[in-house]
């Protein structure tokens, strides 16, 4: 990838860069269980014509609690600016 960069190869290799957001890595975590993760591959075989596949993570435990801290945020929210009784 590098020679390509600098000019000393015109045929790009493939290659494949991964990019974790939001949490530490690299750690004992496959990076299918990191919170947000981002590949960029490139260049490679050509998708069936259909670009670049997007995948979304399925709602995990780790949602549902980020849910829940929403919803507790929200009434603690609510609480502070009620009156004193």
């Amino acid at each position: 990838l590098i020679l390509f960069q600098k000019g000393q190869t015109t045929t790009p290799p493939p290659f494949e860069i991964f990019f974790c957001f939001g949490e530490e890595w690299p750690d004992r975590k496959p990076k299918e269980k990191k919170l947000i993760t981002v590949q960029v591959k490139g260049p490679g075989p050509p998708q069936g014509g259909r670009g670049i596949p997007l995948q979304i993570s399925h709602p995990d435990l780790k949602d549902k609690m980020v849910e829940q801290f929403k919803e507790l945020h929200q009434l603690w929210q609510n609480q502070q600016r009620l009156p004193p009784a």
